[in-house]
Parts: structure tokens; sequence; C-alpha cells
């Protein structure tokens, strides 16, 4: 989408000096069919999203029972994520910069 960049460079250059990007806020979690949609925001006001599957079979190799664990919510419980920060690793693919939840930095609560 062009202007993507743009926007996102936009928001960067809004967040203070002393802000910090290493954890953003989830502001929306959605589910359509078996996946979940988490939504964060950046202070700046761009916001991102990360989708999981949800598994017929929940095991310990299930990247989405692994972040509800972190917080300690069961698979019922996805909606109790909006409000909490989550560590975050953040790089530019295809000129976009791209954020995406760091699983091996859970639990930070």
């Amino acid at each position: 989408m062009p202007g993507d960049i743009d926007n996102t460079a936009d928001a960067l250059s809004r967040v203070r000096t002393n802000g910090n990007l290493d954890t953003v806020e989830i502001t929306d979690v959605t589910e359509e069919g078996h996946e979940v949609a988490v939504h964060m925001e950046l202070p700046g006001g761009a916001s991102f999203e990360q989708c999981f599957k949800r598994p017929p079979v929940w095991g310990a190799n299930c990247d989405l029972k692994r972040f509800l664990d972190a917080y300690e919510l069961a698979p019922d419980e996805v909606e109790e994520l909006i409000g909490k920060r989550v560590p975050v690793n953040r790089e530019v693919v295809d000129d976009t910069l791209r954020f995406e939840i760091d699983l091996d930095a859970l639990p930070i609560d």
C-alpha cells in the first residue's frame, strides 16, 4: 500500500526520544475462523497486527498457546490480552517497518 512507510515514519517521529518501542500495547483482538489477530499500536498512532493460527489440538509447539500461557490466559480468554504490553521485534522488510511479537521475550508482566 503506497504511503504506509511514510505513515509509519511519521508515527515514529512523533514518539518521544525516551519512548520505549521494545514493547507495544495490544489495542484489539479479533477472531475469524481458526485465526486470532492481535492488533498493536505504537505511541505515535501507527498500528500493526500479528495473526496466530488456532490449532485443532493445543500443544507445546503452538505459538498462540505459548503467548496465552505467558499471560496465564485460557484459549477462550484472548480478549483479556487487550491493554497488555507485549515485547516486539522490529525490522524493515521491503521498505516497510514491521513489528512482530517477540515470543522468546515473554512474559513481561
